[in-house]
């Protein structure tokens, strides 16, 4: 799941930057395939001003680009995680860890490694280092009234994802908006490499500039098990209390993040 979640908010950053404040939401519904998949998709993304805030299934990233600040809650469990203190300590844990393979036999390598991946929440057994590829596959598709490229995503080979991506202009979308989602995601992904500390590597990089994701079909096994499409996107005042952590949510690790 750490994979969808990382891979949605990477077509996110698809948007070139432009500087200005902004005001906006995204609502995404589930067309086809259950609404409570084991990996679910995204349903909301709103920005107010210079934070973001993105939901997929019981999970919601809060991201502020003023004060770089990057919380992820868990509302089913009413935690939240602070992801800089999380970072901080997954990083220094990957280096060890690093610095101490390097000096391993191939075969004593290849199993702490898949232990390693175990206790990564998202990414599991012997999928430490993550291979991610997005490409655009030539077809064309419309959502509504708005014409969009198909782009497959495929993990370690495995065809995981097809995300129609439209022009931004064509989606509507602000300058304001665009620049405030290029800075959510540039941190996202200096935070994700800190913690990779190169052991693994997520999708934030493989994407064109310009596009907004209109179509998510997520595969499992060949098969797609779910679609989600834009269903609106208005601009407008968005609550500040959207991008706050809620009264009564306790602090969590990294161990407690179940992106379900």
């Amino acid at each position: 799941m750490l994979v969808r979640f990382a891979s949605a908010v990477a077509m996110l950053g698809c948007l070139a930057s432009a500087p200005a404040m902004a005001n906006f939401r995204a609502e995404f519904a589930v067309v086809k395939g259950s609404r409570d998949a084991d990996m679910p998709g995204m349903s909301r993304l709103e920005l107010g001003g210079d934070k973001m805030r993105m939901d997929a299934g019981n999970v919601s990233m809060l991201v502020d680009t003023g004060s770089s600040r990057m919380i992820v809650l868990m509302r089913d469990r009413r935690q939240y995680i602070n992801v800089q203190k999380a970072i901080a300590t997954a990083s220094t844990a990957m280096a060890t860890a690093n610095a101490a393979l390097a000096n391993l036999p191939p075969d004593q390598r290849a199993l702490i490694e898949q232990s390693i991946g175990d206790s990564i929440p998202g990414i599991g057994a012997a999928t430490v280092d993550v291979s991610v590829s997005v490409k655009p596959t030539g077809a064309r598709e419309r959502v509504g009234k708005v014409s969009c490229e198909v782009y497959r995503t495929q993990v370690n080979g495995d065809h995981r994802e097809d995300v129609c991506l439209a022009n931004v202009a064509d989606a509507g979308i602000s300058g304001a908006d665009q620049a405030t989602l290029r800075r959510a995601v540039d941190e996202m992904k200096a935070l994700s490499e800190k913690a990779s500390n190169g052991m693994f590597h997520l999708p934030l990089r493989a994407v064109p500039n310009d596009k907004f994701p209109v179509r998510m079909t997520h595969y499992e096994g060949g098969r797609i098990v779910q679609i989600v499409e834009l269903k609106s996107l208005t601009s407008g005042a968005v609550p500040g209390g959207d991008f706050a952590i809620p009264s009564g949510y306790s602090e969590g690790g990294l161990a407690s993040l179940d992106l379900h």
